[in-house]
Order: structure tokens, then C-alpha cells, then sequence
């Protein structure tokens, strides 16, 4: 008895495999899908990070000092913040009819700012001293009624003007003579700034809240009323711009440093 062979034409053979390919391709696509999604960390955002992508250096701590048109010696910290010493007294009378205010802020960066940023590492950073840390699992930032506080340029030269005087005049020659960086502010970020903490769950409201009120010193803020796990600060300058030419004196000696970074 003959046995008859069983023939598969190419074009089925092709089939096959192009349904193999078509199917590894699909779990392919899947993965990738999955990968994006899920197993792919997305880069962590900070407050730094942020406002650096929109021109301004992060004020490390925010407070009301250093607004537009005053005079100020600049500390450089990590990249992206900076720190402000006062350096001459201003009569706030004086720059009042100058500084204009805004709410246009960019609403991207109004609505990324109103997130709730983890900052856990930085005020650990600033509040290594305070005991009892270690009941701190986490701090969120958040940022709430954002403005813009800006002045123009002519109003810029005469703020200057009337300031570089006297002892103003000495002070800034001191500092720019000791290596400093004299400066004035072009504009600033202004904010409502919230600090919510998540505390361990073993700690007692007693201590939460002894805590939390010394976290609040700390930081020079004070406890959100109605609450034992947040502190708050009304209208504070979180972001600012420099006028880009630092403030020279021909009575002061050294190395001339930009208002920016190289």
C-alpha cells in the first residue's frame, strides 16, 4: 500500500510564520506598554528643578526679604538655589508705587507648582537639629495663590540710585571687596507656602503636635490653624529673578562676579 505525502504549499508555510511574527510582535508592543507605564521611574520633580526651567533661582528659606528693587549680597547653594543677605535698608515706601503685581502666572507652571511636591531630604537637610525627626516619615510642598512681583528697569536704576548712599554704599563695597556678590531683584515668585507632614503612625498628639510647632519655628513659619501636621507661610518670596549686572563701586577692590551662574 502505497503511504501518501502530505504537501503544505508555500503560501501556508508563510501564513504560519507571519502569524508567529504577528504574535511575538503584539507581546512585543505589550511589553514596551507595560514597561512605560509601570516599570519605568519617572524623574523626580523639585521645587529647584522647576523653577530653574522658568529663569528663577529657588530662595532657600522662603521669606518676605529680598523683593524687587531691593539690594542684597548672594550666597550660592546647590544648583538652582540661592540665598539672600540683606544689604542695604529699604524705606518700603519707596519701592511701593514701583513694583507691579501680577497673577498671570504660566498656568503649566501654576498648576505643577499647586502639586504636592515631595521635600522630604531638603528639611531633613534644615532640620537635622531638631530632635525627634526621626517620627517624620515624609514632607510634602505645596504652593497655593502664586504672584508675580516684578519692577521695570527704569524703576530698577532709580531704587539704585537713592540707595547707594552713605552706609548702604559702604556696605556694599565691604561685601564686594570680601568676594561677594551684590545684586538687585528684578522680580520675584510669590506664594502661600504650605510644608504638610506625615507623621509614623506610633506617635502620640501630644508629640505631633510639640513637633510639629518646632518644625514651624525652625523654618520660621507658623502652624496651619486647624491643623497638628502642617505649617504655613502667607505671601513668601519662593523664587526670584537678578538684575544680571551685580552692583560694582569704584571704591570697592576685587574680582567682579555676575549676578548668574557661569
Amino acid at each position: 500500500m502505497r503511504r501518501t505525502k502530505s504537501v503544505v504549499l508555500p503560501g501556508k508555510i508563510a501564513s504560519r510564520k507571519w502569524l508567529w511574527l504577528g504574535s511575538g510582535v503584539f507581546v512585543a508592543i505589550g511589553l514596551v506598554m507595560v514597561a512605560v507605564f509601570v516599570g519605568i521611574p519617572r524623574k523626580k520633580q523639585t521645587i529647584t528643578a522647576i523653577l530653574s526651567e522658568t529663569g528663577y533661582f529657588e530662595v532657600v528659606p522662603p521669606s518676605t526679604f529680598g523683593g524687587p528693587g531691593t539690594i542684597n549680597t548672594i550666597e550660592y547653594l546647590s544648583n538652582g538655589r540661592l540665598e539672600l543677605h540683606p544689604t542695604c535698608d529699604v524705606d518700603p515706601a519707596l519701592l511701593a508705587s514701583k513694583i507691579q503685581k501680577s497673577r498671570t502666572v504660566d498656568r503649566d507652571l501654576k498648576q505643577t507648582l499647586e502639586k504636592k511636591l515631595d521635600v522630604s531630604a531638603e528639611v531633613r537637610e534644615k532640620l537635622s537639629a531638631v530632635a525627634g525627626m526621626q517620627q517624620v516619615e515624609a514632607v510634602n510642598l505645596k504652593l497655593e495663590n502664586a504672584n508675580i512681583l516684578l519692577i521695570s528697569d527704569e524703576s530698577l536704576i532709580s531704587a539704585r540710585n537713592a540707595l547707594l548712599k552713605a552706609e548702604c554704599e559702604d556696605a556694599v563695597a565691604q561685601n564686594v571687596s570680601s568676594g561677594g556678590v551684590v545684586c538687585q531683584t528684578r522680580s520675584v515668585l510669590e506664594a502661600d507656602v504650605v510644608y504638610e507632614i506625615k507623621y509614623h503612625n506610633k506617635i502620640s498628639m501630644e508629640e505631633k503636635a510639640k513637633l510639629t510647632s518646632e518644625i514651624a519655628a525652625k523654618l520660621d513659619l507658623d502652624v496651619h490653624q486647624g491643623a497638628d501636621d502642617k505649617v504655613s507661610g502667607s505671601q513668601l518670596f519662593f523664587g526670584i529673578r537678578l538684575s544680571p549686572n551685580p552692583i560694582v563701586l569704584n571704591t570697592a577692590a576685587g574680582e567682579i562676579k555676575p549676578c548668574s551662574r557661569k
